[in-house]
This record gives structure tokens, sequence and C-alpha cells, in this order.
């Protein structure tokens, strides 16, 4: 009866280790959050095309700068100065002194500013609306990004086409951001059990894999003789 209590046991013990190693789990060091935040003061394409200058653009959370001035090759699109700024979930673009199609579409000051994915923006400028049958003024213009992202542009004018002149559309202040704090998820990982060496926790060995060992053969006592015949 001994034998067979610290038998079971000691398999009992080896069966909770057992489960604890199927059991137990471990969580992958969740990912570095993920920022796609960008800024530029103006943008144009038609008939008097700019690429987006000053540009700033921020990936790893670090904070960037940039600032410049921008004018069309023919000089009808054009912004004295501007100065943008991305990074860390946040983005903005401070422009001044805009004009367009010759001086009718007009910005003393633009300003987009991106936080956490939240957007805003505040023009003085040209009234939003029709300008003739030239161009449509827009305010604060935003838009969900394909990547979770906001982007919004304080200023946007739509050139109609014309008599031999594409249409166009000329961006005054931009800025994009995402929102903060929104880490990927650790995964649990299930570790597989392994199966067990050695002896067990109690110090005992492991019965024979056929099952318990067979009881010896009785031996006779030096005191008692058996009778026979």
């Amino acid at each position: 009866m001994r034998r067979n209590r610290a038998v079971t046991v000691a398999v009992a013990a080896i069966a909770t280790g057992a489960t604890g190693a199927a059991l137990a789990s471990t969580a992958e060091p969740a990912a570095a959050a993920a920022y796609h935040d960008a800024a530029y003061g103006i943008s144009a394409t038609g008939a008097s095309p700019i690429g987006a200058t000053p540009a700033v653009s921020s990936t790893d959370g670090q904070v960037r700068t940039n600032s410049g001035s921008a004018r069309s090759s023919d000089g009808t699109v054009s912004i004295s100065s501007a100065t943008v700024r991305a990074g860390g979930g946040q983005a903005s673009a401070q422009v001044n002194g805009f004009s367009a199609l010759g001086g009718l579409v007009r910005a003393s000051s633009v300003s987009a500013t991106c936080t956490g994915g939240t957007a805003a923006a505040s023009v003085s400028g040209t009234p939003a609306g029709p300008v003739g049958k030239k161009a449509t003024v827009a305010y604060r213009v935003s838009s969900r990004n394909a990547d979770g992202s906001t982007t919004v542009i304080g200023m946007q004018v739509t050139v109609h086409a014309g008599a031999g002149s594409p249409a166009g559309v000329i961006n005054v202040g931009s800025a994009t951001c995402g929102p903060t704090g929104s880490k990927p998820q650790p995964t649990p990982t299930r570790r597989v059990p392994q199966p067990p060496t050695g002896h067990p926790t109690g110090g005992r060995p492991l019965p024979p894999s056929g099952g318990l060992p067979a009881a010896p053969a009785p031996r006779p006592n030096a005191g008692h003789v058996p009778v026979t015949g």
C-alpha cells in the first residue's frame, strides 16, 4: 500500500509539472507605436505646379521641422513663408502670404494642426466658396488615410479648367497625424510541454512503462519447514 501511494504521488507531481508547462504562456513585448506624421506648406497641380514645399515627415516619433517659401515657375502661385513641424503624433503648418490666380485668391495666414488624429485649421483670406468661374475655395478639408492617420488642409483652391488651361488643385497648409497610444496588443505564445527527464520532484524513480512492478515471490521462513507427504 505504501509503495502504491508513493508511486501515485510521484505520477501526480509529474502531471502537475506537465500541466503547468502546457498552461504557461509568454507575451511578446508590445511593438513600438507607429507614427505617420507629416506636414507641408503648399502643393499645386495643373498649369502652375508646385511640389510639396517646405515638407517634413516623421515615422519614428522624433519631432522634425522645416521652413521656406515657394513660387510656381510662372509666378502665379506663391507663398512668402511657411513653417512646418511633425513628430510624436502631432503635425502643424503655418503659412503666410499666399497668392494664386494673379492675386484673385489670397490669404495672409493659413494654419493647419493635427494632434492625435484630431484636426483643426484657421484661415485669414479669400472667403470659402466660388471665385467667379475660375476657382472654388474651401477651408479645413480633412480626410482619413488608409493607415488610420488624418490629413487636414487649411485652404484648398480648386482651379477650374479653362480654354487651353487644365484643372488643378492648390493645397495650402497641410498636416497629417495618427491617433496616439494605439500600440499593437501582445500575442500570447503557448509553450509546448517537454517530456520529463531524470527523477520527478519527489526524488523517487519513475515506475516501469508497463505499470507497477510485480510483487517478489514469497520466500519460506527459516523457522517453519513446510510439511509434505
